[in-house]
């Protein structure tokens, strides 16, 4: 199967300067003002033991950005993913500084999403697969793809001679497999070059692969083996096809069967909260981009003390890797939505892509809390004909806000309180996240305000059914 997926010069020179000294991270504060957060201590809570996942987001003038990031306890391992993810964001920085003047001019924001697909091969045996995407203008973006097969029963990414049998004979027969594969398929065979295909298999150290319990995948990146409308390429082989190629240690671990049971829950509608008084003062808190295996739980029992509801907004990244949080946020009581599978600007997107990210965060979350999805909030609130057509074949509401907390911006408890006191009001929707510590402090004392002030804390399909709109929307409250 294949699948295809102005700054002055000195100024320049002195970032890619400071990107090698201090790290990328480190050019993003200098250069847009990006505050970021110090490392924190992750409960390993995830559904793949040994490792985790953490998402950032963020967003400024020229720019919008979503990164997600698996780690382990091994430094090497995290080391290696790490640089791969701070080159494709030294390359947006540089695309940024080339293009800075045209997206002022044009009122447009560069984007980066890095994404990451997981797959569980055996105990402590995972495929990682990054993809970036980056636009920083013109009418295209560019993706490359990157994986990593890692062993975390012997804490070490696996090299190629760690997966297959690299004799001449066995690699020609890969390469034959490959060519076949990509002939075979009538959809980009138009688009091969041959000659670039031969030259990227004729050494074998510098295949891109991974492996998934029923296959091993070659990728090529956009414009290497084919014409650029073929896009990024994966060549999917089947296990049974190339296992006589295998490394015989690494064979018997695939033959190791961790069966897991695949239950099919019976998907319910989102819980009948009680009707609102329509005299009543209420307030919608939200909260995006979980669940946080540390911040999540510390609001759930903050709105428990308080009695209060919200609405969280999940990255369908994070449920893959926190089913169990999800559950706990619904079993609460509360409120979820989807806030996309990546975290993409989906007016960036094409409509089948839009799709794809809705569908996929709705599946995953689901399947999470046996509940149906039928709220969505695009990321950075970006909205337009195609992703409210898109949402209204999934009979999902846009869910945007009224008040802003810019948590996101301040990572400061009093300043978060400050932010929404200073511009709530009945039937305000206000946007926080719930990945960040300090919106976990600051929300004790927001809950104690707004209970003075004689707000009720609800859902957003509460205030929706007290304000009789049950449309696509998009609805931002009042």
């Amino acid at each position: 199967m294949i699948r295809r997926i102005k700054l002055p010069g000195w100024i320049v020179i002195f970032l890619l300067l400071a990107g090698i000294v201090f790290g990328i991270d480190k050019v993003f504060v200098k250069v847009f003002g990006e505050s970021l957060e110090p490392n924190e201590k992750i409960v390993d809570s995830s559904v793949y033991p040994g490792l985790n996942i953490e998402t950032k987001t963020r967003e400024t003038d020229l720019y919008t950005s979503s990164v997600s990031k698996p780690y382990t306890d091994n430094e090497q391992i995290n080391k290696l993913m790490n640089e791969w993810i701070d080159e494709q964001e030294e390359a947006f920085t540089s695309g940024i500084e080339e293009s800075k003047n045209m997206l002022e001019e044009n009122d447009f924001r560069a984007h980066l999403n890095i994404q990451v697909d997981t797959e569980k091969i055996a105990d402590k045996l995972y495929t990682i697969e990054f993809q970036a995407y980056q636009i920083t203008g013109g009418a295209n973006g560019i993706t490359k793809i990157k994986s990593f097969v890692m062993d975390l029963n012997e804490n070490k990414l696996l090299q190629i001679d760690d997966v297959f049998q690299l004799n001449k004979s066995s690699i020609q027969d890969i390469q034959e497999l490959i060519m076949n594969k990509l002939h075979s398929n009538e959809e980009i065979k138009p688009y091969i070059l041959d000659e670039e295909a031969e030259k990227a298999l004729n050494d074998s150290n510098n295949w891109k692969w991974s492996v998934t319990p029923d296959n091993v995948i070659f990728y090529f990146d956009e414009y290497e083996i084919a014409a650029g409308a073929a896009g990024s390429i994966k060549v999917e082989i089947p296990i049974k096809e190339i296992k006589p190629y295998l490394n015989e240690t690494f064979a018997k671990k695939l033959n190791i069967e961790l069966t897991e049971e695949e239950t099919e829950k019976e998907k319910k509608s989102t819980e009948d909260y009680p009707q609102l008084d329509p005299d009543g003062k209420y307030v919608a808190l939200t909260f995006d981009d979980g669940p946080h295996p540390e911040v999540t739980p510390r609001i759930l029992d903050t709105l428990k003390k308080h009695d209060a509801k919200a609405t969280f907004f999940m990255l369908g990244t994070q449920v893959e890797y926190y089913p169990e949080l999800s559950k706990k946020v619904m079993e609460a009581g509360h409120e979820i939505g989807s806030h996309t599978m990546n975290h993409y600007d989906l007016t960036a997107l094409e409509l089948n892509q839009i799709i794809v990210e809705m569908q996929q965060s709705n599946d995953i979350i689901e399947k999470a809390t046996g509940r149906t999805i039928n709220l969505l909030r695009p990321p950075y609130g970006a909205s337009n004909s195609d992703v409210e057509q898109a949402a209204s074949g999934m009979d999902n509401s846009l869910i945007m806000w009224s008040v802003d907390s810019l948590d996101w911006k301040s990572r400061n408890a009093a300043a978060v309180n400050e932010e929404v006191m200073s511009n709530v009001s009945p039937g305000s929707i206000v946007l926080m996240h719930d990945i960040h510590p300090s919106t976990a402090d600051a929300l004790p004392q927001l809950l104690t305000s707004l209970e003075e002030q004689g707000y009720q804390m609800v859902t957003v399909s509460q205030l929706l059914e007290l304000w009789d709109e049950k449309d696509v929307g998009p609805h931002y409250g009042k």
